[in-house]
């Protein structure tokens, strides 16, 4: 059933209705309101006067994870943190937090959280402590909804956009009697759920579907696409057998580095992720160091990512252009070039490109190509290697086919779920 069926049918079996009275709110952005509904400014509603962390007790630190805050480690009260949590916010359970810094960037949705319990947040966010005549899961989905439509964008300051309680306490904001609140809430609270259901069962197929599509990648370019061949021990590790025609040998047998340092003001920035080599996106900030502070890259380079929290990002480059200078970029010869980008992102290449990476921690492991030169690769003859692509292609296709439908679906019902929040949280539908 696709998303939009499934949209209709949700929205068929909730049925909503409008308030019997609204009158002019007097806020642009609201428009119309129950008439029975009053609008206040957000000061006389919140405060923002929180207490820093001065003593340094600290149990959790909260951090932004898609909408939601989540707790760092449990800290406790060590030296080493001290400096850093005695600066930071004291939060407790129903403040509400926006992340105003950079408002230029998306983050639909993302920039607003409740905290769940009491902690502590970085003092560059803004918090929103509710006073007693509202609810603040109330005023959590308000705020959601205000920063869906992009509402908190317009009121940043400054280079960056950013945004203060002291520009937020000014704004206009709908108050609906308490209990309404609460019922508000409750009809979001039970609907939300449903959707978010629906949401994560269409995410949990996409993970299935993109782990059936690295099974198909794996085992063609480590088995070859002939079921009946026989095979051969490798003595390597990662790849114990190949097809007994092929042959192991190493990266420097079949690339040269291409180390050439020039200015991404000469060529333009490109990203490699794992959605490959792409046009690095306008609101990234280039590189203000003077000279040259990037990596050349040309069309038909195979560029990977060396650090060991981008694993996957690499592929072959359809742009010239330049990159970071921690990606390694090489020029193939002598192999087929979508055989090199199906081969090196496939799950055992990938393992075994960072285990042979080294550094302190994982966050600053990197693999360089003095590392990569000496691994080795499955290399089938020529004219194997591109009915391997064929075959790749041919079979994934369909795969990204399902995975595009799913996702144009999962978008739908974010959507709707947006809307719906919207539509109760300002009395455009009456739910209670």
């Amino acid at each position: 059933m696709g998303g939009d069926n499934e949209v209709k049918r949700v929205k068929s079996e909730w049925t909503m209705e409008k308030y019997k009275e609204y009158k002019d709110s007097g806020v642009q952005w609201l428009g119309e309101i129950p008439s029975h509904w009053i609008i206040k400014r957000l000061a006389s509603m919140f405060t923002g006067e929180i207490e820093v962390n001065k003593d340094f007790y600290v149990k959790h630190a909260f951090k932004f994870n898609f909408g939601e805050l989540v707790s760092k480690n449990e800290i406790g009260n060590t030296d080493e943190y001290k400096d850093v949590y005695s600066k930071y916010s004291l939060v407790k359970k129903g403040d509400i937090v926006i992340n105003g810094l950079n408002l230029n960037y998306d983050f639909v949705s993302q920039r607003v959280a409740c905290t769940p319990y009491d902690g502590i947040i970085t003092s560059a966010y803004i918090v929103c402590r509710p006073r007693q005549t509202v609810n603040y899961q109330y005023y959590t989905f308000l705020f959601k909804g205000m920063d869906s439509i992009k509402l908190f964008h317009g009121m940043g300051t400054g280079i960056r956009l950013t945004l203060s309680f002291k520009e937020l306490r000014k704004r206009l904001l709908p108050l609906p009697p308490l209990a309404e609140q609460r019922s508000i809430v409750s009809y979001l609270d039970t609907k939300c759920s449903l959707l978010d259901t629906l949401l994560s069962n269409k995410e949990k197929k996409i993970s299935l579907l993109q782990e059936m599509k690295q099974r198909v990648i794996a085992d063609a370019v480590t088995r070859g696409v002939n079921p009946n061949v026989k095979f051969k021990a490798t003595n390597i590790p990662w790849l114990p057998e190949i097809p007994e025609h092929w042959e192991m040998s190493k990266v420097s047998s079949h690339f040269r580095q291409r180390n050439m340092k020039v200015s991404d003001k000469e060529y333009p920035a490109l990203s490699v992720s794992k959605m490959g080599v792409t046009p690095q996106l306008d609101n990234v900030a280039l590189s203000n160091a003077e000279g040259n502070s990037r990596k050349l890259v040309k069309v038909g380079d195979y560029a990977v990512n060396s650090r060991s929290d981008r694993k996957g990002s690499c592929g072959v480059s359809k742009y010239e252009g330049s990159v970071s200078l921690i990606t390694i970029v090489l020029e193939p010869f002598d192999i087929d070039r979508g055989y090199v980008h199906y081969l090196f992102r496939s799950n055992p290449w990938i393992e075994e490109f960072y285990r042979n990476g080294r550094g302190i921690v994982a966050d600053l492991w990197t693999t360089n190509y003095q590392m990569m030169k000496g691994m080795y690769l499955p290399i089938p003859p020529l004219s194997e290697q591109r009915a391997i692509v064929s075959y790749i292609t041919e079979r994934t296709s369909k795969i990204d086919t399902l995975i595009e439908k799913l996702t144009k679906e999962i978008e739908c019902v974010k959507e709707y779920k947006q809307r719906l929040i919207s539509d109760v949280v300002t009395g455009q539908v009456k739910v209670c």
